[in-house]
């Protein structure tokens, strides 16, 4: 039976420290193989922790094999403390387009003594694998561990996910591995009729499967009463037009967003204030940054993973969101996302989310257009 349990609770104080402790209980206890798939890693405290936890198991003879998106190295070195955990040295091209896309991103700099490039020794090690992702943009987040336990959502490895609000699951099942691999290969379809399925756009080895924005429009389509949404950033004008559609069905729709999003917060306010003006949805502002990717259909329904509302999540990234039909762990989902409701402020007046910079959100825009 797939038990699956959610790594959040109403008024955490770090939304990320229950995730982590699971993964490094789960690395230190890993007896054949390891898959991670990993958007961010940055070279910080937790992401030094993991690491070397990684290095442990691999000492023991544990095979690891990490997937990595090289694009994310972009947040890695413009964001926060400018250092990515494992040794790549991007292009001068790459390094070139950092530097013009920069000045679109919040002064987040932290100094600190942690080295960039820190796991030059995990990557060398003889049981571990990597493999760079070039030329594509895979956004999910997971850990498989002896095929069993999957921990999957919206947390990258680096410290500020612990001021955060996000959702990540753990999934566990004896042969679970199984049955997650052939819907990540596409080998198998997905099946509505689980309490838990896999859903993935997957433009890895030429795949080009897209399922996320189909399967996504269609749940908003049949909602009956209520949608309840979360994202660290939106935009896609799909999505947008079902939630207008719904509101037309007198669907009551909820959006939560972040009061100051870490990147993406001009465009963000830019599209709110279109989907309020246009009477699609009541807009909600959360003290801490929403980086959860969550919607929940008439209470009974969740869909979260790692993708955003964004055009970048729906049509140009891989991804990983669950569907969840699973009635206890709907209601931890909704328990969580009713008490971040609950301290957020409503937006009153679509004017107010008109207070942003015009060229910087066509920049942001742009830039999930272009792929780059």
């Amino acid at each position: 039976m797939l038990k699956g349990k959610l790594l959040h609770s109403p008024k955490e104080k770090d939304g990320a420290e229950k995730t982590f402790e699971t993964v490094i209980r789960l690395i230190d206890s890993a007896k054949k193989n390891i898959k991670i798939h990993m958007y961010v890693w940055r070279s910080d405290e937790i992401g030094n922790i993991i690491g070397q936890a990684l290095l442990r198991a691999a000492e023991r003879g544990v095979k690891i094999n990490i997937s990595k998106d090289q694009s994310a190295m972009m947040y890695e070195r413009i964001e926060m403390n400018r250092k990515s955990y494992l040794p790549c040295e991007p292009s001068k091209l790459r390094r070139l387009w950092w530097k013009i896309i920069a000045p679109t991103f919040p002064n987040t700099f932290i100094d600190d003594q942690f080295i960039n490039g820190a796991g030059q020794e995990l990557v060398n090690h003889s049981n571990v694998q990597i493999e760079w992702i070039q030329g594509i943009h895979t956004h999910q987040k997971y850990y498989l561990f002896d095929d069993k336990h999957l921990i999957t959502g919206s947390i990258n490895i680096e410290d500020r996910h612990r001021k955060y609000f996000d959702y990540m699951v753990h999934l566990e099942q004896d042969g679970l591995g199984e049955h997650f691999k052939n819907r990540e290969s596409g080998q198998v379809p997905f099946n509505l009729d689980r309490e838990i399925e896999y859903i993935f756009n997957q433009p890895m080895n030429g795949a080009d499967r897209f399922e996320i924005k189909a399967l996504l429009i269609e749940l908003l389509g049949k909602a009956e009463r209520e949608i309840f949404i979360e994202s660290a950033y939106i935009g896609d004008p799909d999505i947008e037009n079902a939630l207008k559609e719904a509101r037309g069905r007198n669907v009551q729709v909820n959006m939560l967003l972040s009061k100051k999003a870490n990147i993406g917060n001009d465009n963000n306010y830019k599209r709110a204030e279109k989907i309020m003006s246009t009477g699609s949805a009541r807009i909600f502002l959360t003290p801490k940054m929403i980086h959860s990717k969550m919607v929940a259909v008439d209470r009974k329904i969740i869909f979260s993973g790692s993708a955003n509302l964004s055009i970048f999540s729906m049509c140009n990234s891989g991804e990983l969101n669950l569907i969840i039909k699973e009635p206890n762990l709907v209601k931890d989902f909704l328990n969580v996302a009713d008490y971040r409701k609950s301290i957020s402020e409503e937006v009153t007046d679509p004017e107010i989310l008109a207070d942003y910079n015009r060229k910087i959100a066509y920049l942001q825009e742009l830039h999930q257009k272009l792929k780059l």
